[in-house]
């Protein structure tokens, strides 16, 4: 009798060890991939800024400083952004904050004019009546999120 215990013993451990283990990798790497994409445009942008060859924390003050909203903010309406045109790529968003944090420019992703000026720089976008109206569109979307 104590053999079958042992014996069933040491095959239920050794089954909970096989299969729990690939259970919590999965959601350990659930939670990192959601913790990139919760910072992925400020996060990226101040990893461009200082690969650039600015100082750490110069490069993040540059960024909050050059946002008109607060972080997360700014993101879901980046990601907004990237949401509404399937040409653009998250590079060209973090490019596009990087730049502008360069050079101490404000960034407002809630106003049609600096939508205009984004679509204006990248060479995804043509500013078609369509864009157009998909910027306008965004701008709108973008300024209830601020409500």
């Amino acid at each position: 009798m104590n053999k079958k215990i042992i014996i069933f013993t040491v095959l239920l451990t050794n089954f909970t060890f096989t299969y729990a283990l690939p259970i919590e990798v999965r959601i350990t790497s659930e939670i990192s991939e959601t913790k990139k994409n919760s910072q992925s445009f400020i996060g990226k942008s101040v990893t461009a800024l200082y690969e650039k060859g600015l100082e750490i924390n110069t490069a993040q003050n540059k960024v909050i400083k050059a946002l008109q909203h607060d972080l997360q903010l700014s993101d879901v309406m980046a990601q907004n952004l990237l949401k509404h045109f399937d040409e653009l790529k998250h590079s060209d968003i973090v490019s596009y904050i990087s730049d502008k944090a360069l050079f101490d420019k404000s960034i407002d992703l809630s106003s049609y004019d600096h939508l205009l000026s984004f679509a204006q720089k990248t060479d995804k976008l043509s500013l078609t009546e369509q864009t157009l109206q998909k910027l306008q569109k965004i701008s709108i979307e973008n300024q209830k999120l601020i409500l």
